[in-house]
Formats: structure tokens, C-alpha cells, sequence
């Protein structure tokens, strides 16, 4: 038996002659194409030149594609280009803890992070520190939303249901279905009503702009606009 040092030695001669063996195997062995062969650079020209044969190519298929099977093709290549495309980009996407997909990558669109409610324009106005429509997001002050002086005061002189109705449909955005199950009314009920309110805020803002102290007002082009439908319609 042998020794621990003598052990070593012989393993490392058996080594030796199995490198040596395969040195000589190496020697007689063909070329290897992927290893031994330098590739060859393209230049810039030849590399745009391949791509516009891919592209002629490609369109030549979609021109060639009659059958459903022959489109399903041009899909698939077409995806194949979305996702090359798509992974390129990633590699100058911001990402987290070094991997593969970046910050928003296959995030929910209203997800737990950042709910709904803090995407709304009112919330990003409070982030921005811009506190107006966030302190007058109410029926009541609906007039402290607009600029113009006499549409402030015509919401100002309204009746508060109308307020209340004028805030559902133009803030909340509400149909008049919701805001009749909302308020227990019916739906032609609060149809009726809608009509009343916005008859009577375009009368009031008609006679306005068409008085002594209204043509004073530089009327912007939606003014004038609405100056000339209304009497076409009156």
C-alpha cells in the first residue's frame, strides 16, 4: 500500500499522462468551427444590410400570407420582434436588486402599492402642493372652481340640489343612472332636472356675454362658439 506521499505522486503523474493524451487527441482532431475559427466582424453596413433583408423578407411574407395558418406565421414573427425589441429595452430599464426586469415590470395597474385613489388629479395636485380643488371638493363650493367672475356667480345663485346635481355630473363624472340610485329618485327624474340646471346656467351666461358690461369681456373662442350656437338654437 502506499503512503500518503507516495499516493500524491502517483496521482499526479497519472495526470500528467492523461494530459498528455489528450494534447496528442487534440493535435489530430479537425478544426472546431465554434472555438478555433476567429469569427468574422461585421461592419455597420453589413449588419444594416442584414437587417434590411429581414425586413424585405418579412414583408414579402405578410404580402404572400393568404391562408390563416400563413398569418398566424407573420404573428409569430412579429412577436418574435416585439420580444427581441422589448428585452433590449430592459437592459436601460432602472431595476431592482440587479435583476432582470425593472421597477414596474408586470405591475398592476391598481395595485396595493399605488391604489387608485392616489392616482386621482386631485391627489397629485396635493402632492404637488396645490390645495385649491382639494379644499373646495364640495356641491357647495362648486363655484370656487372656475375663474371666470360671472360663471362664479351664476353657480353661486344656484339652488343647492342643483349644486349637488351639477357636482355629481361634472366632478365625479356620474351618470345619470348612478345619481338616481344614489339620491332615490328616477332616472327621468334626474334626467328632467339636469336639463333644467344647464338650460339655466347657458341662458344666464348667454345674456351675459351678449350684455353691455359682457362686451367688455374678451371672450375666448369657446365663448364665441357657444354665443353663436345658442342663438342659432334659441
Amino acid at each position: 500500500m502506499y503512503n500518503k506521499f507516495d499516493y500524491d505522486m502517483i496521482e499526479q503523474q497519472e495526470a500528467e499522462l492523461m494530459q498528455e493524451a489528450l494534447t496528442r487527441e487534440d493535435a489530430n482532431a479537425p478544426p472546431n468551427i465554434d472555438t478555433d475559427i476567429v469569427p468574422e466582424v461585421d461592419s455597420p453596413q453589413k449588419k444594416q444590410l442584414k437587417r434590411d433583408i429581414k425586413a424585405a423578407a418579412l414583408e414579402r411574407l405578410e404580402q404572400a400570407a393568404k391562408t390563416p395558418e400563413q398569418f398566424k406565421e407573420v404573428i409569430k414573427r412579429w412577436d418574435s420582434l416585439d420580444e427581441n425589441r422589448e428585452r433590449k429595452e430592459r437592459y436601460w430599464e432602472i431595476s431592482r436588486n440587479n435583476e432582470d426586469f425593472p421597477l414596474e415590470w408586470c405591475e398592476a395597474s391598481w395595485g396595493t402599492v399605488f391604489p387608485k385613489n392616489l392616482n386621482t388629479i386631485v391627489a397629485k395636485q396635493i402632492r404637488k402642493g396645490n390645495f385649491i380643488d382639494a379644499i373646495f371638493d364640495s356641491p357647495y363650493e362648486i363655484h370656487e372652481l372656475v375663474t371666470e367672475e360671472y360663471l362664479c356667480r351664476i353657480l353661486r345663485e344656484l339652488k343647492d340640489e342643483h349644486k349637488e346635481l351639477l357636482y355629481l355630473i361634472a366632478i365625479k363624472e356620474l351618470s345619470t343612472t348612478e345619481i338616481a340610485k344614489l339620491q332615490g329618485k328616477s332616472d327621468r327624474a334626474v334626467r328632467y332636472m339636469r336639463d333644467t340646471v344647464f338650460n339655466k346656467i347657458r341662458k344666464k351666461a348667454y345674456d351675459y356675454l351678449t350684455s353691455e358690461q359682457g362686451k367688455k369681456h374678451n371672450m375666448t373662442l369657446l365663448e364665441k362658439k357657444f354665443v353663436e350656437n345658442y342663438k342659432k338654437n334659441e
